[in-house]
């Protein structure tokens, strides 16, 4: 498998996927089912150029991906902890404000 389309490919997913569910909008519609169609795309290319190399470099590669995806999750992780540190004060102070209101009832 090659890892840079293989790459290029989940990072056109990661953002096809966002924009869809993000943006309600037809021209991000079009522009989400080209990220994704290209994705596809390119994970057909690097599945194809995988089966023209040799065990070796498929090892390398396997390795190559699999670091880049514990790279993903570290970053995702690391990035869910800093933002819910830096704004968790101001989420609880609105949703009391809402609950004194009257507006919300919500339970954690």
């Amino acid at each position: 498998m090659c890892p840079i389309c293989w790459i290029s490919g989940f990072i056109a997913a990661i953002f096809g996927g966002s924009l869809l569910a993000v943006v309600n909008h037809p021209i991000s519609w079009i522009l989400s089912g080209l990220l994704i169609t290209y994705a596809v795309y390119k994970f057909y290319e690097a599945k194809r150029r995988g089966n023209k190399m040799t065990n070796k470099t498929r090892e390398a590669n396997r390795k190559t991906i699999f670091r880049f995806i514990q790279g993903v999750l570290v970053g995702s992780v690391v990035t869910v902890i800093v933002f819910y540190s830096l704004t968790y004060k101001e989420h609880e102070r609105m949703h009391d404000l809402l609950e004194k209101h009257g507006i919300e009832k919500h339970e954690h």
